[in-house]
């Protein structure tokens, strides 16, 4: 009870409405977490899983160890995989360690990725370097090739080596022959069937989940061609975008390193890490300065609009190309895909070099190349056992242990030793290709059919323009050879044979990779995508769905507002919502373009968020649900408001809450406001929200939003959260900025986020903590403002103390509490236990026998200060049309509008009164105060921290001690905890009685507590407690409450 004067007692809703019984206990169960399934796991997948500590990097590593373990020497002997990384579960431990102290370095973060054997790695890891000859066994390089540097740097884990086409046979081979100290890979699929190659060990790998993605080289159809036969995504990049320094070579005019994945969107984030320029190959020089993030290029509408040429030349129905009837039928399906999708196909878009490419000088070169490269190579090493430092040695060993390098069936040696080096043959040879390939073969067919693209099956003689162009080509699964296939038995495999996929490839012009990677991931989206539900949709999945262009901000206004239109104002009528943003969808408009240009200001960028109507927003009212203020316009966002839009937040609008904070007359109903009419609880028709931040909870628990802001003085953002099975953050009075915010007092006055998670809850303080110089509290939060979601921990809680204050909680009415909050409060201290936290229970608060005197002076103290701080709140708008400058105008503005403030069961302003009476700053107030902060801080929290050593309490959100936690300005977090029986006898609500309270499935939270700016460790425990038991998910809203629109609904 807080009395006021002497002369009165105001019963704040969260204590009054717990006077009432409940029924029987809600029993759940603890779900188990849903692990990806690692056959198709993307980058994003695991990311997610272990951003949630669901699982490490060492348990991904020991998992794919298992998994080559299982297929690549026995049971079907893949030989995908020529040797395993020992340092990997090393690197994995301490890159774990990094995440829980430091956070990520990059998408890569903790991901295992496989690397072809011609791609140096430290020898002093333990790999070898070989491109799979006993030639180079046991040789030691000077360091890591610079792509395997740039990975390492990202926080990748290098797994291992991929087996390959033995380096020195495949310029000439006719048929993609193995490592010979590995023997010969298969296809996944058929026993025996041709990997294609060189890159075969890295498709085969990735195929099927023995990696998180892979890296090949290419030359001439390297990386594509194994793409293709293993129904993966390959990325052969632009000569000279990934440097090939310490990359066994073949060609310094043909070789690139690029990525070999399940999807476009892992070959983009992984092209990303690797690209850019090296002055260890001067090659390198001709790439973009500023590499960019090839992920913004994942465009599902990239194809509209935009021409693709076939060249039909290379690719035709006989042995000549390689091709098939069946390749040929996917393929023109794959063409009326593109046209659905607004693509225009020029068929056909001859290259004027198409009959004389099969017939280039390519051999010249390639022998030339190899011959001086490799030997470069070969020099550089620091010590070959086997004294092979030139190609001339490196044949005769092959001549000598024919056993190990020639075994039957596979004879034979490259003609690159009899070159003569850099002659006029070549150089001819060279300009001639680069004519055929460039001038007279892509680029001529680009411009002549004002082209964005070329289109071709992967399979035949598509790589070969490209080839000698030194031009990218991206490739995705097309299609599979039918199942009556007739199997054609080659001299080591067999090819074609049933199931055998094949690929689609885009051919551009020298470094158009961001626009053949917009293409290619549009039609891999041809069918329709997997949009996220918005009832519980975080940010995460968002983010990931706009990098994705599965949907624009643009779209997900549209979504939100007609969401807003369903269940508002109609239908079950939760008022929630008082006004949106007319300018929303010009504002999504505007950050969808920022995106497109490669501009992502923060994880918020282009995300709706709904304010509580005491924030000030520039361009919508900000009324504290008053009438009083509508029209009044303030003098600039506040600050919190600022923050939201310099990161890209879209404001969506303003949520409905108890009028002034709950501050007019505590007898009103919780979550009516005068503008806003009464809101209502969504679990329950017409049950009591709680509040003051009645619509913030009410919108978020429903998916009104993605998130939204709310403030609080006394509980008005902890008893919502609970009570609608959302989380809300409290901060430290301090952490975030009230500057902008209708006031009730500058001592406890706090905004936090409410979100359905503890990741986006953690996501949106990230952005509105910080200090303000309009705000002199927030000059002792932390200078430098974390990004909270580095503490989302799922072990947080392990070795962590926690104490119960019992003696603040009990099961009686005095404080709101009944039989099923306590079951389910004492199963979560069974919880924190499992998660090996300690429990101490019970221990005593000194303050729990002063809370008589707590609630007397906080009545003085927040009375005083609301008639202070909203006289100078008032006073600094810029306009108010209703005049109302000072509380007492307020008051009268009240009592001469009654029809709009004070309607039928909805009267008084008893608090307003009180605070009007007030005198200002006298010593009845600072005695006040110094009792309140010294009973609740030092002597109080503080104390009982310190003296059991403890890191945090625990106890239900509901009840007591909303009111000491307040007070000390400290931070608090709620999380859903359980729901109250279904048994459950309904009633009036005692915070008034045009709502309900109790209703059976209700909801009721957790809160962690803690000192002054403990945010960090707070949050790490509600995440952890958070992810076992999943609470939310258990119970949704009633059916009427829930929203039906989705995003598919919107998008046309």
């Amino acid at each position: 009870m807080y009395c006021f004067g002497g002369t009165f007692c105001l019963s704040f809703l969260f204590l009054l409405r717990s006077l009432l019984p409940g029924g029987s206990p809600f029993v759940a169960r603890t779900p188990t977490p849903r692990y990806p399934d690692l056959y198709e796991a993307s980058i994003k997948d695991l990311q997610d899983g272990l951003d949630r500590w669901e699982f490490t990097s060492m348990d991904l590593v020991k998992a794919y160890f298992a998994r080559i373990d299982e297929v690549n020497l026995k049971g079907p002997q893949l030989r995908a995989v020529i040797e395993t990384n020992p340092q990997a579960l090393t690197q994995a431990a301490e890159l774990d360690a990094e995440r829980n102290k430091t956070g990520k370095r990059s998408p890569l973060h903790g991901i295992p990725i496989l690397l072809k054997d011609n791609i140096a790695t430290l020898a002093s890891e333990g790999m070898n370097t070989t491109a799979g000859s006993y030639a180079l066994l046991k040789s030691i390089v000077p360091g890591d090739a610079t792509v395997a540097a740039k990975l390492r740097a990202a926080g990748a884990i290098l797994l291992g080596k991929a087996n390959l086409v033995i380096i020195v046979l495949s310029i000439f081979a006719c048929d993609a022959e193995p490592t010979l100290h590995f023997d010969q890979s298969e296809w996944a699929n058929i026993r025996g069937a041709s990997t294609c190659g060189s890159s075969s060990g890295s498709g085969v790998a990735t195929a099927i989940g023995l990696a998180a993605g892979s890296l090949g080289t290419e030359t001439h159809g390297s990386i594509l061609c194994p793409s293709s036969y293993n129904n993966l995504v390959g990325i052969k990049p632009t000569v000279g975008l990934t440097s090939r320094a310490g990359v066994i070579p073949i060609s310094s005019h043909q070789d690139t390193v690029g990525p070999m994945t399940r999807s476009v969107a892992d070959a983009a984030v992984i092209l990303s890490i690797i690209a850019g320029r090296d002055n260890k190959d001067n090659y390198t020089q001709t790439a973009p300065a500023n590499i960019p993030d090839y992920v913004q290029f994942l465009d599902m509408n990239a194809i509209k609009g935009k021409r693709f040429g076939v060249p039909r030349a290379v690719f035709t129905n006989n042995s000549i190309t390689g091709n098939h009837p069946s390749i040929n039928l996917e393929f023109n399906k794959s063409l009326e895909i593109i046209r659905s999708m607004g693509g225009i196909v020029v068929d056909p878009a001859d290259l004027p070099s198409a009959d004389e490419i099969l017939y280039s000088n390519e051999m010249t070169i390639l022998k030339t190349d190899f011959k001086i490269d490799v030997n470069k190579y070969l020099g550089g090493l620091k010590y070959i056992p086997t004294g092979t430092d030139t190609l001339g040695k490196i044949i005769k060993f092959n001549d000598k242990y024919k056993d190990l390098e020639q075994p039957k069936g596979y004879e034979g040696q490259t003609m690159a030793e009899a070159t003569s080096g850099y002659n006029s043959a070549y150089y001819d040879a060279l300009r001639n290709d680069y004519e055929l390939g460039r001038q007279r073969g892509i680029d001529s067919a680009l411009e002549t059919h004002k082209l964005d693209a070329l289109l071709l099956p992967t399979n035949g003689f598509t790589p070969a323009p490209a080839a000698i162009a030194g031009y990218p080509i991206v490739t995705v699964p097309l299609g599979f050879h039918p199942n009556d296939t007739p199997v054609r038995a080659g001299p080591n495999t067999v090819f074609p044979a049933p199931g055998i996929p094949f690929g689609l490839s885009f051919l551009g012009t020298a470094y158009s990779e961001p626009s053949l990677i917009g293409s290619v991931v549009a039609s891999a989206y041809s069918t329709a995508p997997k949009y996220p539900d918005l009832y519980e949709a975080s940010i995460l999945e968002l983010q990931s769905g706009l990098d994705k262009c599965q949907f624009s901000s643009v779209d997900l206004v549209k979504a939100y507002l007609a969401r807003i239109d369903e269940v508002n104002l109609k239908g079950p009528q939760l008022r929630a919502i008082i006004e949106i943003n007319p300018q929303a969808a010009q504002q999504a408009m505007l950050l969808d373009a920022e995106r497109k240009r490669g501009k992502k200001r923060s994880p918020l960028h282009g995300i709706p968020i709904l304010l509580k109507d005491n924030i000030d927003t520039e361009g919508m009212n900000t009324t504290a649900g008053s009438y009083a203020l509508l029209g009044s316009i303030p003098r600039q966002d506040a600050t919190v408001t600022a923050k939201l839009r310099k990161a890209g937040a879209i404001i969506l609008g303003k949520a409905n809450l108890s009028e002034w904070m709950h501050f007019r007359d505590l007898s009103l109903t919780s979550g009516w406001s005068a503008r806003g009419g009464q809101g209502t609880n969504p679990y329950y028709p017409g049950a009591d929200p709680c509040g003051s931040s009645s619509g913030s909870a009410v919108a978020a628990a429903i998916g009104l939003a993605t998130g939204t802001l709310g403030t609080e003085t006394v509980g008005s953002l902890i008893c919502p959260a609970s009570s609608n099975n959302v989380v809300g953050i409290k901060p430290t009075v301090g952490l975030t900025s009230r500057a902008g915010v209708i006031p009730v007092s500058s001592r406890q006055d706090t905004i936090g986020p409410i979100a359905r998670s503890v990741a986006d809850a953690a996501a949106l303080l990230t952005v509105i903590a910080g200090r303000d110089s309009k705000d002199n509290y927030t000059q002792t939060a932390p200078k430098q403002i974390p990004d909270y979601t580095q503490f989302l921990n799922a072990a947080a809680i392990k070795g962590k103390r926690f104490g119960v204050p019992r003696g603040i909680f009990t099961n009686n009415a005095a404080t709101g509490n009944d039989p099923s909050i306590n079951v389910e409060f004492n199963k979560a201290l069974d919880t924190i236990r499992s998660l090996g936290g300690i429990v101490v229970d019970p221990v005593e608060l000194p303050f729990a026998s002063s809370l008589a005197t707590l609630q007397s002076n906080l009545a003085v103290v927040t009375g005083t200060e609301f008639k202070i701080n909203i006289n100078k709140y008032l006073k600094n708008l810029r306009f108010i049309p209703t005049k109302v400058t000072s509380l007492a105008k307020l008051i009268a503005y009240n009592d001469a509008h009654k029809d709009l403030e004070q309607p039928k069961g909805y009267e008084g302003q008893n608090v307003f009164l009180y605070a009007e009476s007030t005198s200002g700053y006298d010593s009845t107030y600072y005695d006040a105060l110094r009792t309140n902060l010294a009973l609740t801080r030092e002597q109080g929290i503080d104390a009982v921290l310190k003296s059991h050593n403890l890191d945090a309490l625990v106890l239900p959100s509901d009840g007591l001690i909303i009111t000491p936690v307040a007070i000390a300005g400290y931070p608090m977090i709620s999380v859903p905890l359980g729901f109250l029986p279904d048994n459950t006898t309904v009633a009036p609500s005692s915070a008034g009685s045009s709502t309900l309270y109790p209703a059976p499935g209700l909801p009721f939270g957790l809160s962690f507590i803690g000192t002054a700016y403990s945010e960090p460790s707070l949050i790490g425990f509600a995440y952890a407690y958070e992810q076992r038991t999943q609470t939310r998910l258990k119970r949704r809203a009633y059916t009427e409450a829930i929203p039906t629109t989705q995003l598919e609904d919107v998008i046309h």
